[in-house]
């Protein structure tokens, strides 16, 4: 069951990670949803992180 949920956190932290990409592009306009992507992304890697050393 850990195998599976790294692998949802893995795709979950790459969709992020392209959504970051795009906005850093236009970080004035985009500011609000850098700080969102950039809060949730940090979950995702801590959740990850938490299963890795299981």
């Amino acid at each position: 069951m850990a195998n599976n949920e790294m692998e949802t956190l893995k795709r979950e932290i790459e969709v992020l990670r392209e959504e970051i990409n795009t906005y850093i592009e236009y970080p004035e306009i985009f500011k609000d949803e850098l700080v969102e992507s950039s809060s949730k992304i940090d979950i995702l890697i801590n959740r990850y992180m938490s299963l890795i050393n299981k």
